[in-house]
């Protein structure tokens, strides 16, 4: 059954109403639904309701809720990913693939090495944008939870956060580094976690010692050197294959 994204609405309520002009235009232009037509409702906080179209408007779809679940939570753990901006449309992707992954919160970084700049208008669109590409993801993929897509922000502003969590790890490609396996298996406990992924060329060293002074931890993600989408999909299905199990 298509599913439908209506944010933060009360699946709880006997009817509600589809207000969002992309998701009517979807319903309405492309798949051509009518009215008696079943459907699927999920408000991204978790709730998710079968129901039933009760009438379509340019404006709005009324809809009969017919049932309403509660999911259970997607992951034993809070996963944040903190990913330097790659070049062209290689960002959407990271968020489209981690979403589906299961990954909580997505923070675009700005780094010294960082290609792409993006600020004002144009920052507040390509932000826009990610967000939408996640809310589509989660609907592909029966979540009921969508990721967190924050504004581009610089890193020495998240470095000042990594107390809040109760793992932080950088992938780096330099000094003295335990593997990613080997640090999950002496952190099995842990509730909240981030991980920062460097630019193409990685992180500058003195970046990198800033991290760690602060509290994060230096893995290896393996022999060879990873892309940034590659390095940023890769952390998260190892945080969900050793950790949320």
């Amino acid at each position: 059954m298509h599913r439908f994204y209506s944010a933060n609405t009360n699946l709880q309520q006997k009817t509600i109403a589809l207000t969002d002009k992309q998701e009517i235009h979807h319903l309405k232009n492309v798949l051509r639904f009518k009215k008696n037509n079943p459907i699927t409702i999920f408000n991204g906080k978790g709730q998710e309701a079968a129901g039933q179209i009760i009438s379509i408007t340019a404006e709005k779809v009324e809809i009969k809720i017919t049932s309403t679940k509660q999911a259970a939570p997607e992951n034993k753990i809070s996963i944040t990913l903190a990913c330097a901006l790659p070049k062209k449309a290689k960002f959407e992707y990271i968020i489209e693939k981690t979403t589906e992954l299961g990954v909580d919160e997505i923070i675009p970084l700005a780094t010294k090495r960082t290609e792409v700049i993006l600020k004002g208008d144009r920052a507040e669109k390509k932000n826009a944008r990610y967000q939408t590409v996640a809310i589509n993801a989660a609907k592909q993929c029966k979540r009921t939870t969508i990721p967190t897509i924050r504004a581009i922000t610089k890193l020495k502003d998240i470095i000042t956060e990594i107390p809040d969590y109760d793992l932080a790890l950088i992938p780096w490609l330099e000094g003295e580094r335990a593997s990613i396996a080997e640090t999950f298996k002496l952190n099995k406990t842990v509730k909240k976690i981030i991980f920062f992924i460097g630019p193409e060329g990685d992180f500058t060293p003195e970046e990198a010692k800033l991290c760690i002074a602060a509290g994060a931890a230096p893995v290896s993600l393996g022999p060879t050197v990873l892309k940034v989408d590659t390095a940023a999909i890769s952390v998260i299905a190892f945080a969900n294959l050793l950790i949320n199990q």
